[in-house]
């Protein structure tokens, strides 16, 4: 029979239309025509799963992960991306799932601990609910590998029952770039083999400093980021967004705690530049987000300083917003932690409107958002902590470019935390906008990091008897300078009345503080059994944050006013 295309030819040169003819019969005999699609290719072709990713009553699952007709399945179940070497040589591979405890992590954990330090250990507990990552890619019949598709299985688990008012965060990420021994992130590794051989290292080592070991969990900056898979849950089984993102390990002493705290970061190279999804009310989307240890306080109260900054949040200064969270680690259980915002240009645009490229934002010191030359502003804000700020005209010109108001309400907030841990190169954090269209341009605080307070270890830099004051004025030479003027002297006072009589009003803190409770006491007899029993001095830490509180305002007002 001929083609359609043939009974066409009649009124062409007799060689064009036989030579359309042959084409067409080599169009019909293949069965296909050339305007058919291409099959898929390697890069193109993926597997399918039989269930999603999600958190299920049963105690155990049967998935099913199949291929395309003529490929196979290679897959992993401990979190590394397969390769050729995982081909089951099945065009549908079958897994089954329960509980992983314990998984590939916990059972590597000696390379996670600093073995000269005992209270560095990570701990095996079968009670701990775990989940199944299943990683896999079709295999095609030449053995390329396609593209990797990741789900993760959590048997026997509802998560709004075990961790009500949470999120829960699941996080995987190749076991190599974690454990690693010469560029995991988790993993003490070459780096402190290198250093413990040290003089520096040999010394720290014989005095037990745990928070001043040099390794690979201590390197910053984006060659120590590794790509992962993020999944979030936020009260159902099953999870409300993933996406493709870089993690790094952040913070400074609290690095040498059991657990550590993560910075997830969105980019294009991962696949998006945001994260869609609202963390918080009324942003949409992010950057970037913390996950908080709870720095000094990661074995204590691991709230703190969301609960400080909450009480404080309507004062003119920012404050970061937080919520707790539990994290899993390649379906591992890694404890409860603080989800909070990163201090970054876009969470100031997320808080005021204000255009990103024209922030400057200045940490510790150091310029985190903004170019080279904004250095040179915050340079003239602190060179004013060497004027006579008692002088109308300088006190004038200091105005033009500092949000006095925020200045004394920040630093009034820190004296009475009785922060031991603030200073400009400590825990400080500034921002403003480069041209003037918010603020008039002027500097305004972040509070940050604000936990080293309010009585923690019991130690007398954080009691509620110390003279704060007075190490303020020592420790932060700006606040001196500005003390010496009548007015800003008067407005700071107003502030420290105000935050000890209203906004720490005993009451009110007792009110806020068991509404935390109620949420972050339950998470915590699981974290003693991945990373060690501190449930005692958990609550010697309640009480000593509950005495600093109900004694605080009486002790300290009469040491900044001088009244007896």
């Amino acid at each position: 029979m001929l083609c359609r295309a043939a009974k066409r030819c009649h009124p062409l040169p007799a060689l064009l239309c036989l030579l359309l003819l042959l084409l067409a019969a080599a169009g019909c005999q293949s069965g296909t025509s050339h305007t058919d699609p291409a099959p898929p290719g390697p890069d193109e072709q993926r597997v399918s799963f039989s269930l999603p990713s999600g958190c299920y009553e049963e105690e155990q699952l049967t998935v099913s992960i199949s291929a395309p007709d003529g490929c196979t399945v290679a897959f992993t179940e401990d979190g590394r991306l397969p390769t050729i070497a995982d081909d089951s040589g099945l065009q549908t591979a079958e897994v089954s799932v329960e509980n992983m405890e314990p998984g590939y992590l916990i059972r590597h954990r000696d390379l996670m601990v600093y073995s000269e330090f005992p209270r560095s250990c990570i701990l095996e507990d079968p009670s701990l609910p775990g989940g199944c990552v299943v990683r896999a890619a079709v295999v095609s019949p030449s053995g390329e590998v396609g593209p990797v598709e990741t789900e993760v299985y959590f048997p026997d688990l509802d998560p709004g029952i075990r961790f009500p008012g949470c999120l829960v965060i699941s996080i995987i990420a190749d076991p190599s770039d974690l454990l690693d021994y010469e560029t995991g992130i988790l993993t003490p590794g070459a780096i402190y083999d290198q250093w413990k051989e040290t003089p520096e290292g040999i010394e720290c080592i014989a005095g037990g400093e745990l928070g001043l070991v040099e390794s690979n969990i201590t390197q910053h900056g984006k060659a120590w980021e590794r790509p992962c898979t993020l999944q979030i849950y936020d009260g159902s089984g099953s999870p409300a967004v993933r996406a493709d993102a870089g993690i790094r390990i952040t913070g400074g002493f609290s690095r040498g705690a059991n657990q550590k705290s993560f910075n997830l970061y969105f980019r294009d190279t991962y696949g998006t530049q945001y994260l869609e999804y609202p963390l918080f009310e009324d942003v949409p989307r992010y950057k970037s987000f913390r996950l908080r240890s709870g720095g000094n306080n990661a074995n204590l109260l691991k709230f703190r300083d969301a609960f400080l900054q909450d009480l404080v949040a309507d004062r003119r200064f920012t404050t970061t917003e937080s919520r707790p969270a539990v994290l899993f680690l390649n379906g591992e259980y890694w404890g409860p932690y603080l989800l909070t915002e990163k201090l970054s240009d876009q969470m100031l645009h997320d808080h005021y409107g204000v255009d990103p490229d024209q922030v400057i934002l200045v940490k510790e010191g150091e310029l985190e958002e903004g170019v080279d030359d904004d250095m040179a502003l915050y340079q003239d804000l602190m060179a004013y902590a060497d004027a006579d700020l008692s002088d109308p005209v300088l006190w004038q010109e200091f105005s033009a470019i500092m949000d006095t108001q925020s200045m004394a309400e920040y630093c009034a907030a820190r004296v009475y935390y009785g922060d031991a841990d603030w200073r400009p190169d400590k825990n400080d954090v500034l921002w403003r906008t480069r041209d003037t269209s918010y603020n008039d341009g002027r500097w305004q605080y972040i509070l940050y990091d604000v936990e080293y307070s309010t009585g923690l270890y019991g130690s007398e830099q954080t009691a509620a008897s110390y003279d704060h004051y007075s190490a303020a004025l020592r420790n932060y030479p700006l606040l001196a300078a500005a003390l010496k003027n009548e007015a800003f002297r008067e407005a700071f006072l107003e502030a420290l009345r105000s935050i000890g009589s209203v906004d720490c009003n005993y009451e009110r803190v007792q009110e806020i503080l068991t509404s935390y409770l109620k949420v972050w006491e339950p998470l915590m007899p699981d974290y003693y059994k991945r990373f060690g029993d501190w449930q005692v001095q958990w609550y010697m830490e309640l009480a000593r944050m509950d005495d600093f509180f109900r004694q605080r305002y009486d002790l300290l007002l009469p040491t900044v006013t001088g009244d007896n």
